[in-house]
């Protein structure tokens, strides 16, 4: 099971603490994630998929790769 999450790094929330430390906003998120869906966690493998809006086109490319070579799935 995933979730998906587009965090904006410079929302008020996050852009002092993720000036501190990359990928704040997105780990942020991702332990969100888990907390929303522990319930669900022992029945279902879950992985949260958060990405941060600076950058965004690149992660996204890296992001495909990444499932494309893993899944064997072009789509």
């Amino acid at each position: 099971m995933w979730d998906a999450t587009v965090v904006d790094t410079f929302a008020q929330g996050h852009y002092k603490d993720s000036a501190r430390q990359a990928g704040f906003a997105a780990t942020k998120a991702e332990t969100a994630k888990f907390q929303k869906y522990h319930d669900l966690q022992s029945n279902y493998h879950f992985q949260p998929v958060a990405i941060e809006t600076t950058g965004v086109k690149w992660q996204v490319h890296c992001l495909a790769k990444r499932l494309v070579n893993g899944s064997g799935d072009p789509r």
